[in-house]
């Protein structure tokens, strides 16, 4: 035989037994056994417990115990080499305990030679690695079931290879383990995840190009082909990679191959400190492994890229519905932004020229027409801004410098009648409290705009404490920006809206700044906060959303700290403009507008003619031409019944190239946005319309009809 040498210790307290056993197995043809003898019990359990041989001859009688009570003693502490037990004649009933107890064969004393010695010692060596690689085969199979059960509950990769890791780290068991994932367009390997025994467990994902190495350089090219790579001594590699596994302490590494459809995904390197750690069975059942781990990694990624793409799907479907709304929301005010203004310009003219003309007007008067002309003016910039739910802040806006705190404190004034007198007036009590930082930076910004989003955000908190409450409005700086010298400055402020009211659910949390939105039934139109939102998204700023039912809201809206650039300012009109005095005829079939552009204009030295209709205007401007009294400008509605103002301009300019026409309407500014000013207009003004425009509207067409400057 050309096995090697047999390691085989004897616990026997007759030496004559010991002789003769010596001498049966020093007969056998090759001389293969290494005989070792112990005759106590106590002596020959020691060296049982140090697993140093083969195969166990065991005497049944050792005096203080017996050989059977060695036998349980030695397979309980896991003994894995065979026991083969010594016994005497009649001793049949302890033969068969013997076995029943786990010895691997029995023998009686003077009924065996050497040649019976040799094939029960073999033979049961045989039977007992049989019995433990069985035993292994079955501990992998259920080791690959569980990982492969673990693995195809997860869907994201990097789970997928840390569970991987830490089923083979506590199971196999290896020391090290580390994934590789391979760039198949870059021919690359980039670690995906790593485990080290004697550290924490990590595992993360590292993006290819940061750690990517050709694998050209790593010395693992015949993964590319499938094939697996066994390093005994890692210390002897010529692999770069496997290099690396020294300074771990690992002695022996096994690299295998994770392929996809015959494509390498991957490549899996297991490592152990002991050199020549792995036996054959190991290596294929790696390869088995990382087979199921390949598919599942594979599948992995591809539900990654599917949830990725699908998110962003839906991200876009729901951008598109969000476009689609506001859009129809934009086409709505532009319907109904001619009635609204028209409804407007009274309060707002009149206002204007109570202000502009009585001197003698009291401290309170003064305030109260100013508070009007503010909400009247907000009113029309609501009807300007409903567009821009769909179109971005155009660039003739003007944008200027705003101080949060004096304007917070204008809107608290301004929503007075509604937090304070109205509830009260419904039994309940609601106090506004404010907490302004008082070196709170300005920001650049629009205050019609932000102070309709704070409007809105207070007449929100009312309604949210429908048994009273504290609101409170609190000014603060959110952001520093630092310089090199350690200096900082304000990067951004924070405007918050607190209240004590019911709260919102996540759900409400989530969806409330949609368009049409609202939680108040037939008494809430759905718009208020989405306007919010777009006021704050055109001052590139942020809305932040603290609720929880029965906890109140807090309504948060971040603005960034900027300085004014020269294009960030609209020159304005002069506050009195001087335009010589002038023949107007002024068209339009609303009568207070008719009154109030009459007032303005004969205020400033004109003569001026009004007419309640296209047809009628058109008869008194032929009749002033014919009398050779021909108006000097002509300014008409857009929106009127039978002639409209299209088409009345269309009809001057036919009969009086020269005459500038001005074209007033409620759809102005859309007009403007949308670039669809009217044919053969040469001015226009939004309702209602404000004096200074007005009187800068007349000098300009003036003076281009003049051809120079109007003194």
């Amino acid at each position: 035989m050309d096995d090697p040498r047999l390691k085989v210790l004897l616990v026997e307290d007759d030496e004559d037994d010991y002789v003769l056993t010596r001498e049966f197995l020093a007969e056998i043809r090759g001389d293969n056994f290494e005989l070792e003898w112990v005759e106590e019990y106590d002596t020959g359990l020691e060296a049982i417990y140090q697993d140093r041989h083969d195969v166990y001859l065991v005497d049944y009688r050792l005096g203080k115990g017996n050989g059977l009570e060695l036998l349980r003693a030695a397979i309980a502490h896991g003994c894995q080499a065979p026991i083969i037990l010594l016994t005497g004649l009649g001793d049949h009933q302890v033969d068969s305990e013997a076995m029943r107890s786990g010895a691997a064969d029995y023998l009686v004393k003077g009924q065996f030679d050497s040649q019976q010695l040799e094939r029960s010692i073999r033979h049961s060596i045989l039977r007992k690695r049989a019995e433990r690689d069985l035993h292994q085969q079955l501990t992998r199979i259920s080791l690959l079931n569980q990982i492969t059960h673990a693995i195809s509950e997860r869907m994201d990769l990097e789970n997928v290879l840390n569970v991987v890791l830490g089923q083979l780290e506590l199971h196999l068991p290896i020391e090290y383990g580390t994934v590789y994932l391979f760039n198949l367009q870059a021919g690359t390997l980039g670690q995906a995840a790593s485990r080290l025994k004697s550290q924490s467990p990590t595992a993360h994902m590292i993006s290819f190009d940061e750690l990517a190495v050709p694998i050209a350089e790593t010395g693992l090219e015949a993964c590319l082909k499938g094939e697996l790579l066994y390093e005994p001594e890692v210390v002897k590699t010529e692999a770069s990679l496997l290099k690396k596994l020294v300074q771990t302490q690992m002695g022996s590494a096994v690299v295998v191959p994770m392929m996809v459809e015959k494509n390498l995904f991957g490549v899996f390197i297991a490592a152990r400190a002991k050199a020549n750690g792995f036996s054959i069975g190991e290596c294929e059942f790696l390869r088995t492994l990382c087979e199921h781990v390949a598919l599942a990694a594979h599948q992995a990624r591809l539900h990654t890229q599917l949830q990725s793409a699908y998110d962003e799907l839906r991200q876009t479907q729901q951008a598109v519905m969000q476009h689609e709304r506001l859009r129809a929301l934009g086409q709505m005010a532009s319907g109904i932004a001619h009635d609204i203004n028209n409804a407007l310009s009274p309060v707002s003219g009149f206002a204007e020229l109570l202000l502009r003309n009585e001197q003698n007007l009291s401290e309170a008067a003064h305030r109260y027409l100013n508070h009007i002309k503010t909400a009247s003016d907000d009113v029309a910039h609501i009807v300007t801004r409903m567009r821009d739910f769909y179109r971005k802040r155009e660039e003739h806006q003007p944008l200027l410098p705003v101080n949060l705190n004096q304007l917070t404190q204008q809107v608290i004034e301004l929503t007075r009648p509604r937090w304070r007198d109205i509830s009260q007036q419904r039994g309940i009590s609601v106090e506004v409290k404010n907490d302004f930082d008082p070196n709170l930076p300005e920001i650049i910004g629009t205050e019609s705009e932000l102070r309709e989003g704070l409007t809105n955000l207070i007449f929100n908190a009312v309604d949210a404490m429908p048994r009273g409450g504290i609101i409170t409005l609190r000014t603060r700086v959110g952001a520093w920006a630092y310089a090199r010298g350690g200096s900082k400055t304000p990067s951004h402020v924070v405007l918050e809206v607190i209240d004590s009211g019911v709260g919102m659910d996540e759900e409400t949390r989530k969806h409330c700044l949609e368009p049409f939105f609202s939680t108040k039934g037939q008494l809430g139109t759905g718009l208020g906060l989405a306007m919010v939102y777009g006021v704050v998204q055109r001052h590139d700023g942020a809305i932040e959303i603290d609720s929880a039912p029965g906890k109140g809201t807090t309504m948060r809206l971040i603005f960034p700290v900027r300085e004014a650039t020269e294009t960030s300012f609209i020159e304005g009109p002069a506050a009195a403009v001087t335009v010589p005095s002038m023949r107007i005829l002024f068209i339009d079939d609303e009568p207070l507008l008719r009154e109030l552009l009459k007032e303005i204009l004969e205020c400033d030295g004109h003569q001026v003619h009004v007419a309640d209709s296209g047809q009628s205007g058109l008869d008194a401007f032929r009749a002033a031409k014919k009398d050779g009294k021909p108006f000097d400008a002509v300014i008409t509605d857009l929106g009127m019944p039978h002639l409209d103002g299209r088409q009345l301009a269309q009809i001057l300019k036919k009969e009086s190239p020269s005459t500038p026409i001005i074209m007033m309407t409620g759809w102005a500014t859309l007009m403007k946005g949308e670039e669809d000013l009217p044919l053969h207009v040469d001015g226009i003004l939004n309702k209602p319309p404000r004096i200074t425009e007005l009187q800068e509207t007349l000098r300009r067409v003036a003076e281009r009809r003049d051809g120079g400057a109007v003194p």
